[in-house]
């Protein structure tokens, strides 16, 4: 399988989640000048102290994507689970042996989906979201939203909070986006189902949750030192399936990329790339985001530790208050 070629796309060797300054951008000098009215980096220390822009907000909405996706996705799973087949009728049945091969585009390209693993499919969808999301990076006169939206800038006078979670799917650049996705592809085929244990749901949330807590873990690292710059990239989503990875199968061996011939144990790379962020930090290093690295990661270990063992494994009662809400909906829907 390909996990057995893993390779650890250590995020060092190349732009994972880069901590992009906006002089980095292409983006015209004269447009930058304007955008900065609405989400202006704060460098004056004093003025930064006497805000009262608090961490509130963020923290609020984290909590609030981190349980909602939990949620949602024990009710898409229960859903998924418990669909009834379809009772096909003679006459629609012989319809359809009449067309035979006579498949249109949309039909052969339903199969070719179904087809699909899981893991493909869940990669499949987090691919396309953030090809979009690059796409829109090129188009001059979407600048101005994206920079306001999907990129955070901790010391800005207001954080939309929206941006912690588009934020994880932009990219400075096809370089950037290409080595996230390409680290995003490898890693979840082992932690997804077959290879791996969990269900494309519970993967879908704990990244979606792994979006805005190492969004929210850059933030409130920057705003606490008053670190200027601003934020952009799925690494930290990524390094928490990294981290969730590890753990679930620590002796897994893998490699640095340019390095195949040098191998190691999951739970080692796990080591050195906590360490190495840890480093960052005291260092202040700025060519990466370490905060949200650091965030992604550990929160990837909270996930299988306890996430998994004592949330998701107890989603029976999200199950079935949502059965009896159906229920109740039904009645209502039958006076």
């Amino acid at each position: 399988m390909i996990i057995s070629q893993n390779r650890l796309w250590f995020y060092y060797i190349v732009s994972i989640k880069s901590a992009v300054q906006l002089r980095k951008l292409s983006v015209p000098a004269h447009t930058l000048l304007a955008r900065r009215t609405f989400n202006r980096p704060n460098h004056n220390l004093k003025r930064f102290q006497s805000q009262s822009n608090s961490l509130l907000g963020p923290s609020l909405f984290c909590i609030s994507v981190c349980t909602g996706t939990v949620v949602l996705a024990s009710i898409i799973q229960y859903e998924r689970l418990h669909v009834s087949v379809k009772q096909i009728s003679a006459f629609e049945f012989y319809r359809n042996a009449i067309k035979g091969n006579d498949e249109s585009l949309i039909s052969k390209l339903k199969n070719n989906i179904n087809k699909l693993k899981l893991s493909e499919k869940v990669f499949g969808t987090i691919f396309l979201l953030n090809a979009i999301v690059l796409l829109a990076w090129q188009v001059p006169q979407w600048q101005h939203i994206m920079i306001k939206y999907f990129m955070t800038d901790a010391l800005a006078r207001k954080i939309p909070v929206s941006s912690l979670l588009l934020s994880a799917f932009s990219h400075s650049s096809p370089v950037h986006f290409f080595f996230n996705m390409y680290a995003l592809y490898t890693f979840c085929q082992g932690v997804i189902q077959p290879w791996g244990d969990m269900g494309p749901e519970e993967f879908t949330a704990m990244y979606i949750s792994g979006c805005v807590v190492s969004s929210l873990a850059s933030i409130m690292f920057r705003r606490s030192f008053k670190v200027p710059g601003n934020s952009l990239g799925a690494s930290g989503a990524i390094l928490s399936v990294v981290g969730y990875f590890s753990l679930s199968h620590p002796d897994q061996k893998l490699s640095i990329i340019f390095l195949p011939n040098i191998q190691f144990d999951a739970i080692h790379a796990l080591t050195g790339i906590i360490s190495l962020d840890i480093m960052g930090l005291i260092l202040r290093w700025q060519m990466f985001d370490h905060a949200a690295h650091l965030g992604g990661t550990l929160f990837g270990i909270f996930w299988y530790k306890y996430m998994s063992t004592y949330v998701w494994a107890n989603r029976r009662y999200i199950v079935k208050n949502w059965i009896t809400l159906k229920k109740i909906i039904q009645q209502v829907k039958d006076k």
